[in-house]
């Protein structure tokens, strides 16, 4: 059995300043991405009553269209980003499976707004076989119920399992 290592009073000043520093730092990024995400809202709105408003063929024309949804799509990424960010906030977890999906609505907002006559072939080939590496490995990871990486120290690790919290499940685990 391993004896565990006493800490010193400065380790231990430094470690606890860290921590302060990371949650400082994730608290402004939760704050930066809420003002990113109305400001985004707003323009959606503002956008999608302006290709309503302005025209005068269709309800609404194709191309303003594929523009909008771009733009939704966009907020819909920010929206799972900003969920990443509270759960690591909250519980130092980082869920794989909430990135790959937004590695996933990435990819296809990049595909809806895609012009094809401006990339060639291999790159398109390129992007499908991401779009397929994506959708495997978000398979795997549901098929495996989960995946989640615990971030923190072996100190804080071990005060959840005193605790009886529900500790993260390892990819596969």
């Amino acid at each position: 059995m391993e004896v565990p290592k006493k800490e010193n009073k400065f380790e231990k000043f430094i470690r606890n300043i860290l921590f302060y520093v990371e949650k400082t730092i994730i608290r402004s990024l939760i704050f930066l991405m809420s003002l990113i995400l109305i400001a985004a809202t707003i323009e959606l709105a503002y956008q999608t009553f302006k290709a309503f408003y302005y025209e005068s063929e269709f309800l609404i024309n194709p191309d303003s269209l594929m523009y909008l949804f771009g733009k939704f799509l966009l907020v819909l990424i920010g929206i799972e980003l900003l969920d990443t960010i509270k759960v690591y906030f909250k519980k130092n977890v980082v869920h794989v499976e909430v990135v790959v999906l937004v590695a996933i609505i990435a990819i296809a907002r990049k595909v809806i707004v895609l012009d094809f006559s401006e990339y060639t072939g291999l790159e398109i080939i390129g992007i499908g076989v991401i779009i397929i590496a994506l959708a495997t490995g978000y398979y795997l990871i549901k098929k495996a119920g989960g995946c989640q990486f615990y971030i923190g120290s072996k100190e804080d690790e071990n005060k959840t399992d005193k605790t009886n919290e529900q500790k993260p499940t390892p990819c596969g685990g």
